[in-house]
């Protein structure tokens, strides 16, 4: 078999689950680097395991109502976030546990061409009633917009919801 290599233009695709993907990774790795462990909900790892109990991924640090939206948001419908997140703050020795604060994370990526307009308005609209039950449960709603450059750059920008 003959040896054929293509060179691909990512500038130009129009696969946009492809640059949302990669847009995902950049959100993840930006998310860790903030100290705030994100697991994706349903796709590529780390998995966040809903429906199941593998002690090895499970977010234990989050309540029972808490897990229980989670696995109620993602049997009735489409998946309404990307990540869901934690980030365990101080030790506190009276309490001997973390104080943690639970994340959902929705991740919107944009490429060179077909740049999406007002991603914070129709992140709003679209889901709204998810917010503010998320919210009511103690989860704080972050939107990643990743931007993707020319030359393997990018910027990223992050808002509470």
């Amino acid at each position: 078999m003959n040896k054929v290599e293509k060179i691909y233009d990512l500038s130009e695709t129009k696969d946009s689950s492809l640059i949302g993907t990669i847009g995902e990774i950049l959100a993840w790795k930006y998310l860790w680097r903030k100290r705030i462990h994100a697991y994706k909900i349903g796709g590529w790892y780390p998995t966040y395991p809903l429906g199941g109990d593998n002690p090895k991924y499970k977010l234990s640090e989050l309540s029972k109502e808490q897990n229980n939206y989670l696995k109620r948001m993602y049997l009735h419908g489409p998946r309404r976030f990307d990540f869901v997140g934690i980030k365990r703050g101080r030790w506190n020795w009276a309490k001997r546990s973390y104080k943690i604060t639970p994340y959902l994370i929705e991740v919107k990526t944009t490429g060179l061409i077909g740049e999406r307009k007002d991603l914070y308005g129709r992140m709003i609209g679209k889901i709204s009633e998810d917010i503010k039950e998320a919210k009511a449960k103690g989860f704080k709603i972050l939107l990643i917009i990743v931007k993707l450059l020319e030359n393997w750059k990018y910027t990223i920008t992050c808002q509470e919801l």
